[in-house]
């Protein structure tokens, strides 16, 4: 399913917009590999792609199909669930925050969410902010209807809310271990809803997406609404662990060859639930040299790493610091039953690489460093 020649390539490939189009940083052949690495079979889901370098784009295309019952390519304006990724966008909304003195990373938790209270004070912001809240995963606890925690499922935020709530006890003291727990951002909204008397997509949308100029990026807190070019996931009908995995959520598939079509139900959000495309995710790179929003102090908030009682200290706001090819790198990837997804940025080269992939399978992750070793081979990095 990933080999495919390049003619193929040139057939399923959708070029950058005319609102954005590519510099000339990289050549012809090195966007020929580049084509080669992400294409796709005939009527196939496949990846939508950006390199963006010093706040253009030297590479923007889609690959394969965002929508396989009308056979719609996809395209920079293809607008794709983030899932993980859209943590960084909770985390700007808490970080605007933080600058106006409107909440603080050592508030408790419990001033803006009663229900903490049983945990006690030392359960604080900075501890859901950098994963160390000890905080139960709601997935890890049984839903009061016995239904599965599957987004083929319908189930919002706040129950998952209520059901991670609902243990006397954190699983350890808030700040002496890391865990990944999407219930940390989920409940990072509610606080931002609880000061900012606004749902959290109403401020996302008038604190940071239209100053941002992202128009087509929007939280999916209502699944019944429209979303414009939204690409529907998809799985491999013959792949066993799609086939066990639904089978084991209640979801009988008819077996053969093809494609499963996989739907977003459920309208949870804050450690996912962020719709958008690479267009608009142009120009929320940008804004990390241009400081738009909030200026400096935005970005270096959003940047800021915090030191716990345990040796996981790299961490940033919805995003994650490390080392390649001997740079500073921001990272963080993503998945979902609809999407993989995974964004690399590396702020001493002005240089950012994004790959949506519609496949839930798709290892956006790994086609992003078969990319980044290209690059790095090529001395762009």
């Amino acid at each position: 399913m990933g080999l495919c020649l390049r003619p193929a390539a040139a057939q399923n490939r959708a070029p950058a917009s005319a609102e954005h189009s590519e510099s000339s940083w990289l050549n012809e052949s090195q966007q020929a590999e580049i084509d080669g690495l992400f294409a796709r079979p005939p009527a196939s889901p496949g990846y939508a792609v950006a390199v963006i370098k010093d706040g253009d784009f030297a590479l923007s295309r889609g690959y394969g199909l965002a929508n396989l019952d009308d056979g719609i390519p996809i395209t920079p304006e293809t607008s794709f669930h983030l899932a993980s990724l859209s943590k960084q966008f909770t985390g700007a909304a808490i970080a605007l925050l933080i600058l106006e003195r409107k909440i603080a990373l050592t508030d408790p938790v419990s001033t803006y969410i009663p229900e903490a209270a049983k945990y006690g004070a030392g359960l604080r912001i900075e501890h859901l902010v950098y994963m160390t809240s000890g905080l139960h995963e709601y997935t890890d606890l049984p839903r009061a209807s016995g239904d599965p925690w599957m987004t083929f499922y319908y189930f919002t935020r706040d129950e998952a809310i209520a059901t991670a709530l609902r243990p006397d006890h954190l699983e350890f003291a808030p700040g002496t271990q890391w865990a990944y727990r999407n219930i940390n951002y989920m409940l990072l909204t509610k606080i931002v809803e609880v000061v900012s008397h606004q749902s959290f997509s109403s401020f996302m949308k008038e604190r940071i997406f239209t100053p941002l100029g992202m128009s087509h990026t929007e939280i999916d807190d209502d699944t019944t609404e429209i979303i414009p070019h939204r690409a529907t996931g998809y799985a491999s009908r013959s792949d066993s662990r799609v086939v066990s995995e639904l089978a084991a959520a209640g979801v009988a598939i008819r077996p053969g060859d093809g494609w499963v079509r996989l739907v977003r139900v459920s309208p949870h959000f804050g450690g996912s639930g962020v719709f958008t495309t690479l267009n608009d995710l142009l120009d929320w790179d940008k804004n990390w040299y241009t400081e738009t929003l909030a200026g400096r102090k935005f970005n270096d908030l959003m940047n800021r790493r915090e030191k716990f009682h345990h040796d996981k200290d790299n961490d940033a706001f919805g995003l994650v610091w490390r080392s390649r090819y001997g740079h500073p790198m921001l990272d963080y990837s993503g998945g979902d039953t609809d999407t993989s997804t995974y964004m690399a940025r590396f702020p001493e080269q002005h240089l950012t690489v994004i790959c949506l992939s519609n496949m839930p399978l798709g290892d956006a992750e790994g086609k992003t460093q078969a990319l980044l070793e290209l690059l790095h081979t090529w001395g762009k990095l």
